[in-house]
């Protein structure tokens, strides 16, 4: 068990002095308080104008991705529209790194909040062809609706969105499948049997039992 040492035992120098490192203080503590001015980091409105002030290196602010996002998440974590939207904007640019699920979340609920900027990204009633429809089935996609999914199966096959149409095609059928759209069943089906992708026994067996 250890115990604790008497003053006289530390001036005999029988137990090491050791002076703990000095804690520093995070890269972007100072420019913070410089900018805040005794406002409060409860109010979402001064994460949201810090984490900005990163993003865009503007106001005093060294620009910096990773403190941008901190401090947007911490805007949007008490319930900033703006806030979310703009980090969802961020993580939509390296979909590779974040992939539409996260940033998906975001704009839903910026949209609960009354954004209508978000409810116009998540609106589906847009020219199929457009980077904007994309958008919008893929982001209610990511969100378990089975007819995005299927409008967004639609414009791979019609070759929209991209490369490998015909696979990402069926990939989205069958997940609209999954959720519900019984109809995506056939049109995974046919894609197979013309020879324009494959898919496995399994995804066969399960889709074919969506005709039945």
């Amino acid at each position: 068990m250890s115990r604790a040492f008497t003053s006289e035992e530390y001036e005999q120098k029988e137990v090491p002095i050791v002076i703990p490192p000095k804690i520093e203080e995070a890269a972007d503590h100072d420019v913070v308080m410089r900018y805040s001015r005794g406002r409060s980091l409860e109010d979402p409105r001064l994460p949201f104008e810090i984490g900005m002030g990163f993003l865009n290196g503007s106001e005093g602010f060294f620009k910096s991705q990773e403190f941008a996002e901190k401090w947007l998440k911490r805007a949007a974590e008490m319930d900033h529209a703006d806030a979310m939207l703009v980090l969802a904007e961020v993580y939509l640019a390296d979909t590779r790194t974040h992939g539409y699920r996260k940033p998906a979340k975001l704009i839903r609920r910026a949209a609960e909040l009354g954004s209508k900027k978000a409810a116009g990204i998540l609106d589906m009633n847009q020219e199929p062809s457009t980077k904007k429809a994309y958008d919008a089935f893929r982001l209610n996609g990511e969100l378990g609706d089975p007819e995005a999914c299927y409008r967004l199966a639609e414009g791979f096959e019609k070759g929209y969105y991209g490369k490998d149409k015909y696979k990402a095609a069926a990939t989205w059928y069958i997940r609209a499948f999954r959720l519900g759209k019984k109809e995506a069943a056939r049109k995974a089906l046919e894609l197979h049997y013309h020879r324009k992708t494959e898919l496995t026994e399994e995804e066969r067996e399960m889709l074919r039992g969506g005709l039945e």
